[in-house]
């Protein structure tokens, strides 16, 4: 049960940030006071959402050889996979403001900005800042889950958008340099 409540509370409170915890039950199909024994708070259990998701990408960097070639590539795959549990990191507002959840994104962003500063100057641009590129990359990812979530993305396209936005930029061919 604890899964299905978290899944379902991101998406109750991806859809409506202000969503109570009655809410949340509602949507999951338990009862109040199932979901209050859980989580007394809603500050309780939108830390949970966030360490779930946190727990997920954790559990999925683990997976990615980050010195092999295509390591960013396999990263942005496995993370398109978990869509809206990890969208909630990065919209869900206020998580900031939570020092572990704070220490732990910034955990999680250490070897993917190495790998980001290893690439600059081969396959990633070396006039950018390595955390503007990060900072891009999770934009992509952002907007491939929103699209997704829209029906104008096909979940198996996402990686490739993100990843072309990344590598290539959106510029057109034969444009030149305006930066």
């Amino acid at each position: 049960m604890s899964v299905h409540l978290l899944q379902t509370a991101t998406s109750v409170l991806l859809k409506d940030p202000t969503a109570s915890l009655s809410d949340v039950a509602r949507a999951a199909g338990v009862g109040r006071t199932t979901l209050h024994n859980r989580f007394p708070t809603r500050a309780a259990l939108v830390r949970a959402v966030a360490s779930d998701a946190l727990d997920l990408i954790y559990s999925v960097a683990r997976q990615v050889d980050f010195d092999a070639d295509g390591a960013l590539e396999d990263l942005v795959t496995r993370l398109v996979a978990l869509g809206p549990r990890v969208e909630f990191l990065l919209r869900f507002p206020g998580l900031e403001r939570d020092e572990e959840l704070a220490a732990r994104i910034r955990e999680m962003d250490r070897p993917v900005l190495d790998l980001i500063t290893r690439l600059q100057g081969t396959t990633l641009r070396r006039d950018l800042p390595a955390w503007w590129i990060l900072q891009t990359l999770y934009a992509g990812l952002f907007n491939a889950w929103e699209a997704i979530s829209d029906g104008r993305l096909a979940p198996l396209d996402a990686p490739r958008f993100v990843l072309t936005t990344v590598f290539e930029g959106v510029a057109g061919a034969g444009a030149t340099d305006r930066a």
